[in-house]
């Protein structure tokens, strides 16, 4: 099982390593280079040359755009993508053969992570696959990373059968994020010393129960920096993860689907947007996003359900869009009075001797609250989190519950990716 799992990892690295996708990072390369204006027409000249053979080489685009009266003479600039329809998830599920412009022996299946229960099957090319490996190497270069220097993962590689891989060609470290608590944090801590790397990778919650352990058992490592990905990276998770660690984290969010890519900026101010990967249009209960990087499976003004909190550009800051993506617009709470509220971490504010905290209402006006305690909760930390939630959402706008729970109880995805907001009543 090692040596398969070995192999494996050995070939797609290969299959993704710095001489191939080397043309591709001159490309980013390039598009970083650009000011506004010629990124935004370059941006249209693809966008015009992706919607042509589209409409020529897809059959299910074919249809959805001739029934919507479309021409192929209609769309001749980038602000003519609102005639468009807007497509979903669901449309892609039923017809996603149909999408390619390519046969389909050309492109390589991948699967997004399903957090809803729904797990979604989209179609990359290799250009698409080496052309988002060069924008992933460029990102981390600006941050002070380059391929080849040792790395430390800690996302969903291994099972928890398989706690540790070294694989030589790409100088990583693959930990097992399903095996980390009080019984092998030295183990972890030892592999870490040992590994000397320059960089780790991981779930939020993967490098947040690193950091947690390691404070238990008043241990640091010292990695210069350290790559989250997957899920919403929560303020008390960064915190510690940094002091722990002894790292600076930079999140960022990106789909399997290749339809959008953000970057955490270098003062950590905000997210900006990848030049050239995408075009993207921000609205209140989500994003629109076009992919410019994978025309074999074109994805064209395709609705999201991720909600992002957008902020005022600057001179200084120009690129900075995105403020923080704050979840699916399915994760929400819905109190007595109708309100919606989507984050929650404030309810945690103030709070000490809490390890992790997870909110979950399976009715409208009821709130259940998880919590794994340190060896210092008191009926103090309990009662500062009744208080919080009293004066955030209002006194009597929302029946809760608080229950002290074991860590083995946290609920996390098939992927094993933890969520922090759970409403129940979407997925009935």
């Amino acid at each position: 099982m090692k040596l398969k799992k070995y192999i494996l990892e050995t070939i797609k690295y290969a299959l993704r390593s710095y001489p191939i996708i080397y043309p591709y990072i001159k490309d980013v390369e390039n598009l970083y280079a650009m000011d506004a204006e010629t990124l935004r027409k370059r941006n249209e000249e693809k966008f015009i040359m992706l919607f042509q053979r589209t409409y020529d080489k897809s059959p299910f685009y074919h249809k959805l755009y001739t029934e919507a009266g479309i021409k192929k003479e209609d769309i001749k600039t980038l602000d003519d993508i609102n005639k468009l329809p807007i497509i979903t998830k669901d449309m892609i599920k039923q017809h996603a053969d149909e999408m390619l412009t390519v046969p389909k022996w050309k492109v390589i299946a991948a699967n997004t992570s399903g957090t809803t229960g729904t797990p979604l099957k989209v179609y990359v090319s290799w250009r698409t696959i080496w052309f988002d490996q060069a924008y992933l190497y460029y990102s981390r270069k600006l941050n002070g990373f380059k391929y080849g220097q040792r790395l430390i993962s800690l996302r969903g590689h291994l099972d928890k059968n398989i706690t540790k891989l070294r694989v030589h060609l790409n100088n990583t470290l693959y930990l097992s994020s399903y095996n980390i608590n009080k019984d092998t944090i030295e183990y972890y801590y030892n592999q870490i010393i040992k590994f000397k790397p320059q960089a780790i990778e991981g779930y939020p919650s993967s490098l947040y129960s690193l950091a947690l352990f390691l404070k238990d058992s008043n241990l640091r490592v010292n990695i210069p920096v350290a790559f989250s990905s997957s899920e919403t990276l929560l303020d008390y998770q960064r915190t510690l993860i940094e002091k722990q660690l002894g790292t600076e984290i930079f999140d960022n969010y990106g789909m399997t689907e290749k339809t959008i890519f953000l970057q955490e900026s270098r003062n950590h101010n905000g997210y900006y947007e990848l030049p050239g990967y995408s075009i993207n249009e921000y609205v209140e209960d989500g994003e629109i996003c076009t992919s410019l990087i994978n025309t074999a499976f074109p994805i064209i003004r395709y609705k999201s359900n991720d909600v992002v909190e957008l902020m005022e550009t600057t001179e200084d800051n120009p690129q900075i869009i995105v403020k923080q993506v704050t979840g699916r617009k399915d994760d929400y709470i819905v109190c007595k009075d109708g309100c919606h509220i989507q984050q929650l971490s404030f309810l945690l504010k103030g709070v000490g001797n809490v390890k992790y905290a997870q909110f979950i209402q399976e009715k409208n006006g009821l709130l259940t609250v998880h919590i794994v305690p340190d060896n210092n909760y008191s009926d103090e930390n309990r009662k500062q989190i009744e208080q919080n939630i009293t004066d955030r959402l209002g006194d009597g706008n929302i029946d809760f519950e608080i229950k002290e729970i074991e860590e083995k109880d946290i609920i996390y995805t098939s992927r094993g990716k933890f969520k922090y907001l759970i409403n129940r009543m979407n997925q009935l």
